[in-house]
């Protein structure tokens, strides 16, 4: 083998453990901690949080409903909301609902909303 051969052996040797190792040096996949999991949690019930409470603002300014004792259930990131509750009339459940998809990134809005009964 001559001089040169050897040096191209040697210099192939070199980038060849070079891409190995720098293929395996990476994580294949990125696994959560504990930490980053309840970190994610908290930030997702944080954003719950204010956004169910933007829907209720909704909810409560709009004009016929002022008498109405409406809870918000959201999920900021589906965009998902259900309304639950206690309603004077019937038709206060279409404004609700109304009200509550006008707000930006609600995506659908379900109505557990009850028509109270006098006795």
């Amino acid at each position: 083998m001559t001089l040169r051969n050897k040096a191209l052996a040697g210099v192939f040797a070199v980038l060849l453990s070079s891409s190995v190792f720098a293929q395996t040096a990476a994580p294949a996949t990125a696994v959560a901690t504990k930490e980053q999991v309840r970190a994610q949690m908290k930030a997702d019930k944080a954003a719950n949080k204010a956004f169910s409470k933007t829907v209720w603002q909704a909810v409560y300014k709009t004009k016929g409903l002022e008498d109405t004792d409406v809870v918000v259930f959201s999920e900021a990131r589906t965009g998902k909301v259900i309304l639950a509750g206690m309603i004077m009339d019937a038709s206060q459940e279409q404004l609700a609902q109304d009200a509550a998809s006008r707000v930006p990134g609600v995506q659908s809005v379900t109505s557990k909303l009850t028509v109270y009964e006098a006795h």
